[in-house]
């Protein structure tokens, strides 16, 4: 594996830029077989490995990503590259879920197995989480706060790696190389739009490098600027009528509404005060709905009111330096600094839902007064602010790594400490209840139990400003911070000569302080904001480890890899120790053919939010089996044990009997809570992967690896519905009643009594349907097993013709397995065709560059297998594959100039029309997107 293929020798730009953001776009042969010979072949350290080695095949795989690549593939971020990886066969939430607790991140999710199993490090050095938990549960890094003009490559390494790396590392590792000693300095300019007109981009970045004697200075300044992207600039879905249902709900939405039960029609008040002369709305009109009797409504087509993308602003700055006291003694330091400010869509929805009554509604009887279950209305953005963004993200995050090199006794040692932090802020407006009360007015007495009130219906139909939207609503804000401190200490050399040649080593030890916080407007947890909830995280921990590695050369032929590592937890959990193990081994019968393989234990200790989060909570809905077999009961024989009969009518008001007379259901509406555990132990597992490496020459070569993953005691959150669920077959006889499982499942479903009152977690009095479930307390537990196993083929080469070069490659990913059980009880259950598993089996892309005198042509297409229809479960069919392409132009101007064109998706494909998609997007978010046909235009000047 040491054969070298040819070198193409660039001119002063290209030198400069090959170490940048660039594609190289002039190449000329020159003969290098003496140089080559009088060179002396340099160790390095490679991803998967702290030995310091000749040769770039390991034990394990490992797949890099270049700065060219990016380049000439389309990719303008470290995210886009690495989503665009075929290991990334996981689902995200991104920005499109402007309702998810991270619209402003993006997260990566390798294997289908979570964000939180994949470990991102920077040269090797970990960084601050994303203070806000991954789905209100799990810490991951925030990707979009990665400079992309610091980096030199990205390193992929499939499979676990605990055993190197630590925690976190039981899908995979992503290891950011920055780049160092650049020559020279560059200016980069780029902009880009859209072939709808939208999604302008622009950017500017300096580059350069400088040294002088024993000292070197590499430094990078980015700035970028997204205009945003909203649902209304795309064809695809900017209307209701985009709806690809046949019998789809094409009307429009009923967006400002004061909704009862017992009146002529359902919706009120439309006709007098939505969009009249003398209450204008600056979108809404009244239109009559037919169906559930609605009757005369207000709204207007909400569709493209969504937000794809956020208005992004960002600055990013990026250091290294080293400075060489000695030949065998060095200081290095190098960091980064980016500061992101995101605006986007709130979507804000006013709600009351506090049930009154209403003196001045007809009734269906034909009196006078009616009760009004709920009021609401939906806030456009540019009501209230001035840009039209509802909902600011302001991110900041640094990171800096400083310390010694050198070498002692033949021996390489590091000794260093680095840091990083985030901080973070979000802020969006949400109604109140005091603001809510002032639209209801005084109570004016009680009828039937329920205050007497004549709200303002006027402020309620009519176009707010900023002023009277404060008058309902106020401003929340969530704060957060996260950090981590490191000491590291690694040595590697040789220790002693074998006949087939030295046994290297490296040993390692680590010492870390990471902590998190994440704390919300302390309105939001005492419930002053109607109908919000969200998640408070606080704690602190340390960490120790230590490591070694050993490669053993058995033979010319083989060599035997392994390792073995101590993580310690000093925290509040149950984790203390935990050694991790890996054995592997590379064989070369011949010189272009490797066979690999490795096998270790892996382990991740729970995350800072599994062991220190405060609060989380959510609105869920779900079906009652419980109740609805009390009312199917009570729908036979008039009556029903244990409740009372005239209570529970009330709640089987909205039971489905008929659909399914075995199953009935009934669908209730809760607040969902969790906390954090402490009594949570580390998550363990095991790895193997094997492959085989085949590089015939630089023309041709290839690689096939297998993995196979497996993750025991995997912690995860007890849904509600998974509670549910399991009090239902305590109650039916399935399981034991008076076991601790089933004890455990009814102390976390806290029911309205049969008068529909109950109590909050915050000990005030509510009230519903009686018997139906208010508050559901889910939690973290020690309870799953997970298998998943796939192969990774990769296929690379370089052919020369008279027309120029053609350089290829072609990656594949397809998994095999995918299994998993909940506790430890259950049944193993086969996933990877189960109709709810909306993860891709199969992800591929393909590139060829062809480079001939000054000019380059490059062409990508990256290609998703086929998912599952948002069908009923059972009725599911698979959808087509989809595929994109990405088309790259480059022009070497002069010595010091060249510009590259670049369209993503050139052919504007869209995701496969799902006509059982009936909601906005219409498409499974974040498995596809609606981006469309990108262009953008990049001119580089080196001097």
């Amino acid at each position: 594996m040491n054969k070298l293929p040819k070198r193409y020798f660039f001119s002063k730009i290209c030198i400069a830029l090959s170490c940048a953001l660039s594609i190289p776009v002039i190449a000329a042969e020159q003969n290098t077989e003496n140089n080559v010979a009088e060179t002396e072949i340099e160790r390095i350290v490679t991803t998967g490995s702290r030995i310091k080695r000749t040769e770039l095949e390991g034990v394990v795989n490992v797949f890099s990503i270049t700065s060219d690549d990016m380049i000439k593939n389309g990719f303008s971020s470290v995210y886009d590259a690495l989503a665009n990886n075929t290991a990334a066969t996981g689902a995200v939430l991104g920005e499109v879920n402007t309702g998810s607790y991270t619209p402003g991140a993006k997260e990566l999710n390798l294997r289908g197995l979570g964000p939180e199993y994949t470990l991102i490090l920077v040269n090797g050095k970990r960084l601050a989480y994303y203070p806000m938990p991954f789905g209100g549960q799990t810490n991951f890094v925030n990707l979009d706060m990665i400079p992309t003009a610091m980096v030199d490559r990205i390193d992929i390494q499939t499979g676990g790696a605990s055993a190197i790396y630590g925690s976190e590392a039981m899908g995979g590792v992503v290891n950011i190389i920055t780049k160092k000693g650049i020559e020279g300095q560059y200016i980069d300019i780029d902009g880009g739009v859209d072939t709808y007109g939208s999604n302008r981009r622009k950017s500017v970045s300096f580059v350069g490098g400088y040294s002088k004697d024993a000292w070197t200075l590499d430094y990078a300044l980015e700035y970028k600027d997204n205009a945003g992207l909203f649902s209304s600039d795309r064809p695809y879905h900017d209307s209701l009528w985009d709806n690809p249902a046949p019998n789809g709900n094409r009307e429009l939405n009923r967006s400002i509404t004061v909704y009862s039960l017992d009146t002529p029609t359902i919706n009120n008040y439309s006709t007098q005060y939505c969009n009249t002369e003398t209450n204008p709305h600056p979108k809404a009109v009244q239109h009559f709905i037919q169906r559930n009797n609605y009757g005369m409504s207000c709204g207007w087509d909400e569709t493209g009111d969504n937000h794809l993308i956020n208005k992004n602003q960002t600055f990013s700055g990026y250091l290294n330096s080293e400075y060489e006291l000695s030949n065998d003694l060095t200081l290095f330091a190098n960091g980064f600094y980016i500061s992101q400010e995101k605006k986007g869509s709130r979507g804000t929805l006013f709600f009351n839902d506090t049930e009154f009554w209403d003196p001045d509604l007809a009734n269906k009887d034909g009196s006078q007064g009616a009760s009004v279950k709920y009021m609401w209305r939906k806030v456009l953005d540019n009501e209230y602010t001035n840009d039209g963004y509802g909902r600011t993200f302001k991110d900041t995050s640094y990171s800096f790594n400083f310390g010694v090199m050198g070498q002692f006794a033949d021996l390489d040692y590091s000794l260093g400490f680095s840091r990083s932090e985030y901080d973070f802020s979000d802020r969006y407006l949400h109604n109140t209840k005091t603001g809510l009360s002032s639209v209801l007015g005084a109570k004016l007495g009680e009828v039937n139990n329920l205050p007497i009130h004549r709200p303002n219906y006027g402020l309620w139909f009519g176009e707010l400003t900023p002023d009277s939207a404060l008058q309902i609503a106020d401003w929340a804000t969530y704060q957060g911070n996260s950090f981590n401190n490191t000491f590291t200490a690694d040595i590697t050399g040789d220790l002693f000569e074998l006949p087939a040649g030295p046994v290297a080593f490296s040993a390692y030890i680590e010492f870390m302080n990471e902590g998190t916080e994440a704390i919300p407007d302390e309105r939001v947890l005492n419930k002053e904001f109607e109908g919000l909830t969200g998640v408070t995280t606080k704690g602190e921990r340390d960490r120790y480890a230590a490591a070694i590695e050993v490669l053993v050369p058995v033979t010319d032929t083989l060599d035997i890899e392994s390792a073995v590592r101590y993580d310690y937890y000093d925290d509040d959990s149950n984790v203390g120790g935990a050694f991790s193990t890996q054995l592997g081994l590379s064989y070369r019968p011949v010189e272009e053919v490797v066979f690999r393989t490795a096998m270790g234990t892996t382990f991740r200790g729970p995350d800072l939010a599994a062991v220190y989060k405060g609060f989380s909570g959510n609105f869920g809905a779900g079906n009652d089996r419980i109740l609805a077999d009390a009312c199917k009961q009570l729908a036979n024989s008039d009556e029903a044990l244990e409740y009372d009969a005239s209570a529970l009518a009330t709640s089987c008001a909205n039971a489905d009997l008929q659909s399914n007379p075995d199953q009935p259901s009934l669908q209730v509406n809760f607040e969902s809570v969790s906390t954090g555990d402490k009594s949570l132990k580390e998550e363990t597992g095991s790895t193997f992967t094997a492959g085989i490496v085949y590089e015939f020459n630089e023309y041709l070569s290839f690689n096939i690896d297998y993995y196979d993953i497996t993750i025991k005691d995997k912690i995860q959150v007890l849904s509600a519905g998974y509670i549910m669920s399991i009090d239902y077959d305590c109650q039916t006889g399935v399981f034991d009643s008076n076991s601790e499982r089933c004890k455990n499942m009814a102390s976390r479903i806290q029911r309205y009594d049969g008068a529909g009152n109950g109590t909050d977690r915050l000990g005030n009095p509510i009230s519903g349907d009686p018997y139906t479930p208010h508050t559901i307390t889910e939690g973290y537990i020690n309870a799953s097993e997970r298998q998943d196993a796939g192969v990774d083929i990769g296929v690379k080469g370089l052919a020369e013709t008279d027309l120029g070069s053609f350089k290829y490659q072609f990656n594949l990913t397809r998994t095999l397995k995918k299994k998993e059980r909940l506790r430890a009880g259950d049944e193993l259950l086969d996933l990877l065709d189960d109709q709810n598993n909306m993860d891709f089996r199969t992800l591929a892309n393909a590139s060829v560059t062809w480079e001939h005198d000054n000019t380059a042509i490059s062409v990508l297409a990256n290609y998703k297998g086929a998912l599952w229809n948002n069908a009923n479960y059972g009725d599911r069919v698979k959808l087509p594959a989809w595929t994109r392409y990405n088309l790259t132009l480059g022009q070497q101007l002069n010595e010091d100039a060249r510009v590259i064109f670049t369209i993503n998706n050139l052919f504007n494909a869209m995701p496969p029309q799902d006509e059982t998609f009936t909601g906005y997007p219409f498409y499974r978010m974040g498995a596809y997107d609606t981006l469309g046909r990108q262009f953008s235009l990049r001119l580089t000047y080196a001097f």
